[in-house]
């Protein structure tokens, strides 16, 4: 299964550190976020990978090239404009091809189990299946709601009118069918605002994997040190 890494963004909350340095390039315990992240992603069989960037998408590609001397083989999809969260799928849609794939944005640090995330979205015949744990803020979290199968029923939008019966978020990280190129437009389009919610309103087989394994994005200054500390002590 392919590995999709969503690289574009411009860590605008972490300048002036990210002025020369796109976010999955900045260094954590000695080395960037993104090579932690691929030194997993060989640990879990995820050899083929596909680095969807944008903003200094250069410095990424200098640094991991290929893949090769990392073990791993590497492609990459440069948006030339902004394509939201969702957009720069479509735009990698020939390099992703047939077959289900993992996406994960590149600014997360997680140690998930993949063999056992794939085995629950394929058991599920899923269109789509989200990574979710507990939210540790979820007074003003986008949250998910699930059936007692992890099918996803609803999702829950900041700012909440009431009190939500759930308070699992979305941490990031997705499992997709290749038809969920079906709905995404070309373009910018966004994963959280736009493309989730339309494909749960229409009743496709959405689920939610719920795990509290490790799985943390680094976009503030305050979670950078958060996540580098957990990396020490691993």
């Amino acid at each position: 299964m392919k590995l999709v890494l969503m690289a574009g963004g411009k860590g605008e909350r972490l300048y002036p550190l990210t002025k020369e340095v796109p976010k999955p390039m900045l260094p954590l315990d000695g080395k960037p976020v993104l090579e932690h992240t691929i030194e997993w992603a060989k640990k879990q069989g995820l050899k083929d990978i596909i680095i969807c960037s944008g903003y200094l998408a250069h410095v990424i590609e200098e640094h991991f090239g290929n893949g090769e001397k990392f073990g791993v083989n590497i492609k990459y999809s440069i948006e030339k404009e902004s394509l939201g969260t969702a957009g720069p799928l479509r735009h990698a849609k020939e390099l992703i091809g047939n077959d289900d794939f993992i996406m994960l944005h590149a600014d997360i640090i997680c140690q998930i189990n993949a063999k056992q995330l794939i085995e629950f979205h394929l058991k599920n015949n899923a269109l789509c299946t989200l990574v979710i744990h507990k939210s540790s803020h979820p007074e003003d979290s986008d949250l998910i709601e699930t059936d007692k199968t992890g099918r996803v029923v609803k999702f829950w939008k900041k700012p909440h009118t009431e009190v939500p019966p759930t308070e699992l978020g979305n941490s990031g990280m997705h499992v997709f069918s290749p038809r969920i190129m079906d709905f995404i437009p070309e373009g910018k389009y966004s994963m959280e605002k736009e493309l989730l919610p339309k494909i749960v309103d229409i009743k496709e087989k959405v689920y939610g994997y719920h795990t509290e394994e490790f799985l943390k994005d680094m976009g503030t200054f305050d979670r950078m040190k958060q996540v580098e500390e957990k990396i020490k002590n691993s």
